[in-house]
């Protein structure tokens, strides 16, 4: 195999070291001089352990060369990779110049290929932002070769899940792998760039291929700053932060683990907003900056607002909806923090006809705090419970789903939005 790796960074000769491994035949391109001296010189342009004695081989092998420019060298290349820079720009936005010049430059080379060539695999694996293989990417690529994919070339976006220093040992043991395509199956098997790699394959399209690789850098951000700022509250207090930390960390049911981390309403109940506002607010007496931690309340409350706003954008004032769910999760008749109350006073306050089905609550028997915020929110409570559940379906214009309810069969022809599932 015959490929082209566009960008001789650290994704660039990562690629470019795994490809020769795998056997193929490598030409490396890069605007700077330097980088292509070093790397036919057998050497890698930046350090990332095991590409220099890579290359160093492949050079030997004459399976390896570098050029400044593409000239002719996809000229009978089965795949190019294009590995270019994405840094910021002042306002935090991405500089997308080099992956527009660089997709000009592989149409205008596909432009220029026999047309007996298969098409050529156009693999994109810098970090973008959802929308960019459509909008950046696809035309100039279309543009520069004269006509759209399909025929002559075919692009791909495959994001890089791999880190610096142990890169090699990343790409041949990934936790996933992420194809965006035009259409399913439109990637093929990448020419069996991951041949004999034993992990996940996720082929979606481009924007969701462009979301995932954004979602685990900001995840690692996350996981960081959360780490950093439990530290500064706990060493605060002569608490040594890797004794919680490790208590923490032990526990893969609940906290290392997919619980908690479903798209879907903001959290409620007894615990988490009390518990949340407590340890802001001990981070403040102590004079601590835990911005991220003090966040979190003004994170759930926008969600709220979010949820409610995508509720009404789905039915017209005055329209007659049906709620399924009122307590903070299934099997408890705790309204405490609730969103599903605080989205039910919401309704009920822009003049909609709203009618409840909770199986979980018997308000004859709300006592406390409970009730408290029952009446607080929903004075009218009991009237707007509902017990045939066929009917006040029947009825409705919008059928809301806050919560999982498993046994309850939801009626056909009916317009449903889940709320517990985003």
């Amino acid at each position: 195999m015959r490929i082209v790796v566009c960008g001789l960074g650290y994704v660039g000769v990562t690629v470019a070291a795994c490809m020769l491994r795998k056997g193929a035949t490598v030409i490396g391109v890069d605007v700077n001089p330097q980088k292509v001296e070093i790397a036919n010189e057998g050497h890698s342009p930046v350090k990332e352990s095991g590409v220099d004695e890579t290359f160093s081989r492949a050079r030997a092998e004459n399976r390896l060369t570098a050029a400044t420019t593409l000239g002719s060298a996809l000229a009978d290349a089965d795949v190019v990779v294009a590995c270019v820079g994405t840094p910021s720009r002042e306002d935090g936005s991405l500089e997308l110049s080099y992956v527009s010049s660089v997709s000009e430059e592989i149409g205008t080379a596909v432009r220029q290929r026999s047309a007996k060539c298969r098409p050529l695999l156009c693999v994109f694996r810098s970090t973008m932002l959802p929308g960019t293989m459509e909008t950046v990417v696809m035309p100039k690529l279309s543009a520069a070769a004269g006509e759209p994919a399909g025929q002559r070339y075919e692009p791909v976006y495959n994001p890089e899940f791999m880190r610096e220093s142990t890169a090699i040992t990343d790409y041949f043991n990934p936790p996933k792998i992420v194809v965006g395509e035009r259409f399913p199956g439109a990637a093929q098997d990448l020419h069996g760039m991951y041949d004999g790699i034993d992990a996940p394959v996720f082929k979606v399209p481009f924007a969701v291929a462009e979301m995932a690789k954004y979602v685990d850098n900001y995840f690692h951000a996350l996981k960081v700053s959360f780490a950093n700022e439990i530290a500064r509250l706990a060493l605060t207090s002569a608490i040594n932060p890797r004794d919680v930390i490790r208590i923490f960390l032990s526990d893969t049911k609940l906290n290392v683990s997919p619980y908690y981390l479903r798209p879907g309403n903001a959290f409620g109940g007894s615990c988490l907003p009390k518990d949340v506002r407590a340890l802001s607010a001990f981070g403040k007496k102590h004079g601590l900056e835990v911005p991220l931690l003090q966040n979190v309340i003004a994170s759930n409350t926008a969600h709220k607002s979010f949820i409610a706003r995508l509720v009404l954008a789905h039915a017209p004032r005055g329209a007659r909806i049906l709620q399924m769910g009122l307590t903070f999760k299934p099997d408890t008749d705790d309204l405490r923090e609730s969103p599903l109350v605080e989205l039910a006073a919401t309704l009920l306050e822009r003049g909609y006809d709203l009618c409840l089905f909770e199986p979980d609550l018997k308000p004859e028997q709300l006592i406390g705090a409970n009730l408290a915020f029952a009446n607080a929110h929903l004075a009218r409570l009991p009237e707007l419970l509902v017990a045939d559940f066929a009917r006040a379906a029947a009825r409705a214009d919008l059928i809301v789903l806050g919560k999982a309810m498993p046994g309850v069969r939801l009626p056909s022809g009916k317009q449903f939005l889940n709320l517990y599932r985003l």
